[in-house]
């Protein structure tokens, strides 16, 4: 496995991990979950 393999292995890997953290923080940030998540502390 030469550098520009791994290089673009890290690339991908960067790229997904990106996209999974915008995703979580959309849906973290949205008001249905927020509200959600205080009605399941408020319980």
């Amino acid at each position: 496995m030469g550098i520009t393999e791994r290089k673009l292995v890290w690339l991908v890997l960067a790229a997904l991990l990106a996209l999974i953290a915008y995703i979580c923080f959309q849906a973290y940030l949205s008001p249905e979950s927020l509200i959600n998540f205080g009605n399941s502390w408020m319980c």
